[in-house]
């Protein structure tokens, strides 16, 4: 019976040892993985958070008119003229030039309100527009205009030749020497535009060979006084002119309102490195 004590108390010290460990110390408990983690490098599991996202660019001014005829109000056909419109607060046909030119901007600009006015009446011309234009002008407020005008102007003078049609042309770009004039008066800066081409031999298309002789004077008067020139003519091609020949398409007035974007960037966007050190001062 003695032996048969000492024979269970020896496998009893055994089995001891085998749960125990050796010298009573507790077996290595199993890592449990941290909710969240993944990562291997020794950081308890943690993760790094993603850094913010840039700044975005800035634009210096903030209030934009356009000015002109149907080509800035967006006609795709003709509409009546009514020289008596008034100031529109607004970016106008969401066909228009200056509508895409909005929606360019604030999706750039994004920590900016930018305002676009369309001051654009489809049959005017620039030779019957000054008052309209001083008008526009004390009621908008602009930082900048974006003026182009002239076809229905050189429309007229189809058919003249010689002194009387090299008056005729003087005349249109006096007319817009005058608007130049009182938007640098009213401190606002004017970005003048060249016309595009009228396709020869469409319907609306009959000043077509006018137009040449025309944009070269409006450039002569551009430099002279010291307005912004935006060539539009040299940037727009002639298969982003409708059907009639005189009016763009709607692939043309997008590329339109990006012309007068990338002029309005190159001389006024801020980077955003520079847009976020300026903010830290």
């Amino acid at each position: 019976m003695a032996r048969v004590l000492t024979v269970i108390a020896l496998l009893g010290a055994l089995g001891t040892a085998a749960c125990g460990g050796r010298h009573g110390i507790a077996p290595t408990p199993v890592p449990v993985p941290t909710p969240g983690g993944g990562g291997d490098g020794g950081d308890g599991g943690t993760t790094t958070p993603p850094p913010p996202p840039p700044p975005p660019p800035t634009l210096k001014v903030t209030t934009i008119m356009a000015f002109g005829d149907s080509l800035t109000y967006g006609a795709v056909q003709p509409a009546v003229s009514t020289l008596s419109v008034p100031f529109q607060p607004d970016a106008g046909l969401d066909v228009s030039y200056p509508f895409k030119l909005q929606t360019l901007e604030t999706a750039r600009y994004t920590s900016q309100t930018i305002t676009v006015f369309n001051e654009g009446v489809a049959g005017n011309r620039a030779q019957d527009d000054r008052q309209r234009f001083l008008d526009d002008l004390a009621a908008g407020h602009p930082d900048v205009v974006l003026l182009m005008e002239g076809d229905n102007d050189l429309g007229d003078l189809v058919g003249l030749t010689g002194s009387a049609l090299t008056a005729g042309i003087t005349a249109v770009v006096n007319a817009m020497e005058d608007m130049v004039r009182a938007a640098q008066g009213r401190g606002a800066v004017p970005f003048v535009a060249t016309i595009p081409d009228q396709r020869a031999g469409a319907k609306r298309g009959q000043a077509a060979a006018l137009i040449a002789p025309y944009n070269a004077a409006l450039k002569t008067m551009i430099a002279k006084k010291g307005a912004v020139l935006v060539d539009v003519n040299a940037q727009l091609p002639l298969s982003y002119i409708g059907a009639d020949g005189l009016h763009p398409t709607e692939d043309g007035y997008q590329k339109l309102a990006e012309i007068f974007q990338s002029a309005l960037a190159a001389a006024y966007e801020v980077p955003p490195a520079t847009a976020s050190v300026s903010a830290r001062r």
